[in-house]
């Protein structure tokens, strides 16, 4: 693998590792705002409802490419 490419594959895991994290803290608010607790789910559940929310919300991906793109 090239330099190139290396450089390309991190900035694609970024981009999914802050989409992730976003739709993660996404959730824990909606959670939070039906006056549940975060506590009373698995974090597996958090992660499949998280999965669910990038996938209903394409503009996430856009939002975390720009934040890596800042990050360098």
């Amino acid at each position: 693998m090239t330099r190139a490419e290396n450089k390309a594959l991190q900035a694609r895991i970024a981009v999914g590792v802050l989409a992730t994290m976003t739709a993660k803290q996404a959730i824990k608010n909606l959670i939070r705002a039906r006056g549940e607790r975060v506590s009373d789910f698995t974090a597996k559940e958090i992660a499949l409802r998280a999965e669910e929310w990038v996938k209903a919300h394409p503009e996430m991906i856009a939002e975390a490419r720009e934040k890596a793109a800042r990050s360098g």
